[in-house]
């Protein structure tokens, strides 16, 4: 063998490592997420800007390094075909066509990439350097081919989309779920998280305590009145309506009966009340949530379309839907849900599909009731009678027991 073609073998080889640098820079730039950046450069990790500033653009990024891949391979096969022509004139062109399909295959593609997906962020860095330097070289001609190429796109109707979010809300959600599977977060953190997600999506009237389940007082109500239903129910604040609830005119605080010497007799609600805020049954309750903070208010009248009382709301229930439910002193725990024995339960009516599924470690789904004794309405189609049972996948209910059309109390069985 000759001086030069030793030289072009070297060439050669050279030409085939640079493929390789080129497919694992690419392999590793474009699989480093925005958020790990984020976080190197939190870390003050070397280089981790430029990967950053570099990423934010990544068709030109991915322009020039494709460009550069090309050109290596093109270069390599040519030098190849002109190197095996030499040796063998009239069967060159195949033995190098095979011969270079197996060296890019091997050196050029599979292995440098198999490295930089598992090893990413340790190649990113190795390589941002002479890629930054690559791409200010090759920008005029990676300009050119990207506007041609969005050109193309374009008349095939397809809408570019340069400003991606960071992250969507399903990869997020996917994240948190399988953080949880693979032991990084607790179910109780997965599950807080996934209700702040869901905050921003419920409507007031998905969560309100409805109008047929209101505890408010009578503006004509006496002392000893107010006394007994306050003692009776333990709630800390009532709505105080005149002429009928659907005119509620201020909320009641009861501490603000604990320390009053007054006489019985001259005795008003209405002295002591304080002004009613206001909301709709079809606001988001994450945008109720900031108004009441902002208001200093604990409890909202909740309005329908017409301006009567749909029902209320607190700024316990609001913090409930992230946190989950909070037990005082005065709550009756498990009060909506009572175990009969293994597998058997009592059940509320008005209870929340959500609470029945998270306590009883079920999956009842309904689209268009939040409360289980409307889930049983949706799946008949109509009001159930008493003892009437339905079967959902492996669950039974029973309905127990119906007042005033309302289904007051079921029986599950699991």
């Amino acid at each position: 063998m000759d001086y030069g073609n030793t030289w072009q073998l070297i060439l050669l080889m050279v030409l085939l490592l640079l493929s390789g640098f080129f497919s694992a820079s690419e392999t590793a730039l474009m699989s480093l997420s925005k958020i790990r950046v984020r976080h190197m450069m939190e870390e003050k990790i070397k280089r981790a800007e430029i990967i950053n500033k570099f990423i934010k653009d990544p068709s030109r990024l991915l322009g020039a390094i494709l460009l550069g891949n090309n050109l290596v391979n093109i270069a390599a096969s040519a030098l190849a075909t002109s190197i095996s022509i030499r040796f063998f004139p009239t069967s060159g062109i195949a033995i190098a066509t095979v011969t270079m399909t197996i060296l890019v295959l091997i050196f050029g593609e599979i292995t440098p990439k198999s490295i930089a997906a598992q090893y990413p962020e340790k190649v990113s860095l190795k390589v941002i350097r002479p890629i930054a330097l690559m791409v200010k070289i090759l920008n005029p001609i990676v300009l050119v081919l990207t506007y041609t190429t969005n050109m193309f796109i374009t008349t095939l109707g397809i809408k570019i989309n340069k400003k991606q979010p960071f992250i969507t809300e399903e990869e997020l959600r996917t994240i948190v779920t399988v953080s949880q599977e693979e032991g990084v977060l607790e179910i109780e953190e997965k599950q807080m998280i996934h209700n702040v997600f869901e905050f921003g999506d419920l409507q007031i009237k998905d969560i309100m305590i409805q109008r047929t389940d209101i505890v408010a007082l009578d503006v004509e109500a006496s002392y000893q009145e107010v006394m007994e239903i306050v003692k009776d129910q333990q709630f800390s604040r009532y709505p105080v309506f005149k002429d009928g609830i659907d005119h509620i005119i201020g909320t009641l605080n009861t501490k603000d009966l604990v320390f009053l010497d007054i006489n019985n007799e001259n005795f008003s609600i209405e002295n002591h009340i304080r002004k009613p805020f206001y909301t709709f049954e079809f606001k988001k309750i994450s945008d109720v949530f900031k108004e009441m903070k902002k208001k200093w208010v604990h409890m909202a009248i909740v309005l329908d379309e017409y301006g009567g009382t749909a029902g209320i709301i607190t700024i316990e229930d609001l913090i409930e839907e992230i946190v989950g439910d909070i037990q005082d002193e005065y709550d009756e725990l498990d009060d909506e849900i009572k175990v009969v024995k293994e597998n058997e339960y009592i059940v509320e009516g008005s209870t929340r599909i959500n609470t029945v599924n998270e306590m009883l470690g079920i999956e009842l789904e309904s689209q268009d009731f939040d409360s289980i004794g409307g889930f049983i309405i949706g799946e008949l189609g109509r009001l159930p009678r008493n003892g009437e049972t339905i079967q959902y996948e492996s669950i039974k209910i029973t309905v127990e027991c119906i007042e005033r059309n309302r289904i007051q109390r079921i029986r599950i069985f699991t």
